[in-house]
């Protein structure tokens, strides 16, 4: 009984995330066109749809990196299967990830193969998987990779739930007001003002 439950669940699963990516690549069509705003470091646009009280929570969810070495040891086990892939995925590209001690993950810039072909199909300069952040280009700006910063962050806490999520909620909500993308801006926009008050101090 639960295994036919678990394949309907992973059919519907992968049919939201391919909704979710069509509807993230006919977004991106729309910005470049001038029919749509785009979302940058400055604020983001006014949800199309009001998101339900979880989602709403979610798109103000900006988890810190973890303090403890007991903590760090546990995100980066629960995040192991996802980064693995991410490892992997960054090695079809041609690209070994470095790691980035300020934002605690690793960094894979200027991938090709597979990754680069995926990401230029939706219009997105980077991705992430797991603790590992893919870019496209070879010099990503900070605002890029603090935002995909969080993804790891949230990587960290949501384990192999996370595509899970992101899927159902892509499918929902699109790229653009996916909660877990908003709050991922969100978080970009705070480190930007703590490093310029840093910079001002």
């Amino acid at each position: 009984m639960a295994a036919p439950l678990l394949r309907a669940g992973a059919v519907a699963t992968l049919a939201a995330g391919v909704v979710g990516t069509l509807r993230q690549a006919r977004e991106s069509r729309a910005v470049r066109a001038g029919h749509r705003p785009g979302t940058g470091p400055d604020g983001d646009p006014v949800p199309r749809r009001a998101p339900g009280t979880v989602a709403g929570r979610l798109g103000d969810w900006v988890p810190p990196p973890p303090r403890t070495a007991l903590g760090r040891a546990a995100a980066g086990l629960w995040a192991a299967p996802l980064t693995a892939v991410g490892v992997a995925v960054a090695l079809a590209g041609g690209r070994t990830p470095r790691h980035d001690p300020e934002r605690a993950c690793w960094i894979a810039t200027g991938v090709g193969g597979p990754s680069r072909a995926a990401l230029g199909a939706v219009g997105a300069a980077a991705n992430t998987i797991g603790r590992v952040v893919l870019v496209r280009g070879a010099i990503p700006g900070p605002v890029l990779l603090d935002h995909e910063a969080v993804h790891v962050r949230q990587a960290e806490r949501l384990g192999p739930l996370l595509p899970v999520a992101y899927a159902w909620l892509g499918a929902r909500y699109g790229y653009a007001d996916n909660p877990l993308e908003r709050a991922a801006r969100a978080g970009a926009r705070r480190a930007a003002t703590l490093r310029r008050d840093r910079g001002a101090g």
